[in-house]
């Protein structure tokens, strides 16, 4: 069978969209990653599709190496499949799409491909700039030069590509940072203006990246498992398909993106204007971003390590469990989301809420719970604990689904002690398995030398730790009662009947 390519499409009478090879180049994307390929280029190719805007996509590698991606992808014409598998509204979704966004793959760090980044960033076709080079991307690395070809940081290499824009005499550009960093347009504006100031650049091209390019905060959220790693689904899907993908990617059918700007930036995007599902322009993200910690990551960190505790392993079995799954919806519904409608739409937030349900029940992801446990403790900190106090702040008693998942969470690092070790506590939960609770050095030790201590000793302690905290919680009227109370019956009756007391 043979690899995708605009050549294997005709072969195959593949009658697709499919945008022509020699569209204008008018993206430029730093990162090649399953995430953007599946998410953002899947929106410029759906744009594409539906407001004929017909712009490419050039792929730039933001690191050295890993040359065999780039000459692979760009060998299949560029050309990959995005499978969405999850559920959406209760349905199972499994569905492809073949991605014609994209024209080349670039890594500047060969001399040739340098050059031809350059040619891009003066080009009349140009018009957006995108980036995703994970979170660590946007950082200030004071040891790039201006004449680095190129230079390590991310930042640098794309003041690079505007110096050269605006020399050229050349309007300004969108830029969409999507690294999963609060503000990361603006903090990525603040590392090149340092940049323009270390390299002693002209003031006029820092005016013209303010005034003339709209470089944009946004919030992205979806999650892209990347390929199928059981050979024999994967050959299956082949099949299906009619050709081999190496570079197939996979994700889930929900989406999410947020981006910061006016109704003018609206117009110029094909795939807002194009009005496709999940994405938007909003003046701040800010709410959406409050949303998504407090709902999504808040609901993960409320009820995995307890789950974990009352014996579950992946997520789905939790969604599969009328006491679990309650537990969840309970909190979100009658905790979380009253303490958001001063910022939010609450119609709108249990929309969010119902999605979130149908993406821990995920058919096509086993996502364990061991590994969202990791660090749970600055977890429930950020992002559980100023729901808790909002909700005592406006309504005068505690959260009991809030407050009971504090109980399981340190019920999870109290199992019975095998021994504290470098890398984290091992415990053994009742069912008789073995595990290892990752967390920061001070709190596993905190645990380990807390081993056999009465448990109204330990939720006294745990609640006044203020380096867990940033805070004394046992000042919350009624919580330190509470969480005893909560802990004695997942001593003696497990977690699922902590939980079922919370719903009651």
């Amino acid at each position: 069978m043979e690899n995708i390519s605009y050549e294997t499409l005709e072969k195959i009478g593949y009658k697709g969209y499919l945008l022509p090879k020699d569209a204008p180049e008018k993206v430029l994307q730093f990162g090649e990653g399953n995430f953007l390929r599946a998410f953002v280029d899947r929106f410029f190719d759906m744009g594409n599709e539906a407001t004929g805007w017909n712009g490419k996509v050039v792929m730039v590698q933001p690191i050295s190496g890993a040359f065999g991606f780039a000459d692979g992808i760009n060998a299949q014409d560029d050309l990959y499949t995005v499978l969405v598998r999850g559920k959406e509204s209760g349905n199972t979704v499994d569905e492809s799409r073949v991605i014609s966004a994209c024209s080349r793959c670039l890594n500047p760090y060969r001399e040739d491909d340098y050059r031809a980044m350059m040619e891009v960033a003066v080009s009349d076709d140009l018009e957006i700039i995108v980036s995703n080079t994970t979170e660590a991307g946007i950082a200030y690395d004071p040891s790039c030069k201006a004449d680095d070809m190129p230079p390590a940081s991310f930042p640098a290499k794309l003041v690079q590509v505007l110096h050269t824009r605006w020399a050229a005499g050349k309007p300004g550009v969108i830029v969409l940072a999507c690294e999963l960093i609060d503000h990361n347009g603006e903090e990525l504006l603040r590392i090149m203006n340092q940049y323009v100031s270390d390299w002693g650049w002209e003031d006029e091209f820092s005016q013209w990246m303010a005034n003339d390019c709209t470089v944009c905060t946004t919030l992205v959220d979806t999650i892209v498992p990347g390929r199928i790693r059981d050979p024999k689904e994967a050959a299956a899907v082949a099949e299906r398909l009619g050709y081999e993908d190496p570079f197939l990617a996979v994700r889930e059918p929900f989406q999410m993106w947020g981006i910061q700007g006016d109704e003018s930036l609206a117009e110029k995007l094909p795939f807002v204007k194009a009005g496709l599902p999940g994405v938007f322009v909003t003046p701040d993200v800010t709410p959406y971003k409050k949303r998504k910690v407090r709902i999504l990551n808040g609901a993960h960190t409320a009820f995995v390590p307890g789950s974990w505790v009352a014996g579950f392993d992946i997520v789905r079995d939790c969604m599969h469990d009328e006491i679990v799954r309650g537990f969840m919806n309970t909190m979100l519904y009658d905790e979380v989301i009253p303490t958001l409608a001063a910022d939010l739409d609450v119609e709108d937030c249990k929309a969010f809420a119902a999605a979130v349900e149908n993406r821990f029940d995920n058919p096509f992801i086993d996502h364990a719970l061991l590994s969202i446990c990791l660090n749970s403790t600055a977890k429930w900190r950020a992002r559980d604990l100023p729901t808790l106090k909002d909700y005592v702040a406006e309504t005068g008693s505690l959260p009991k689904c809030l407050a009971t998942s504090l109980a399981t969470l340190i019920a999870f690092y109290t199992q019975e002690l095998v021994s504290r070790e470098g890398d984290g506590l091992h415990l053994r939960r009742a069912d008789g398995t073995e595990y290892t609770a990752q967390d920061d050095a001070f709190v596993l030790d905190f645990y380990a030398a807390h081993a056999g201590a009465d448990d109204a000793e330990l939720v006294h302690d745990v609640l006044s730790n203020e380096q867990m905290w940033g805070e004394d919680l046992t000042q919350i009227t009624g919580l330190e009662e509470f969480v005893v109370n909560a802990l004695a019956v997942v001593r003696a009756e497990g977690a699922k009947q902590a939980f079922a007391n919370a719903q009651a």
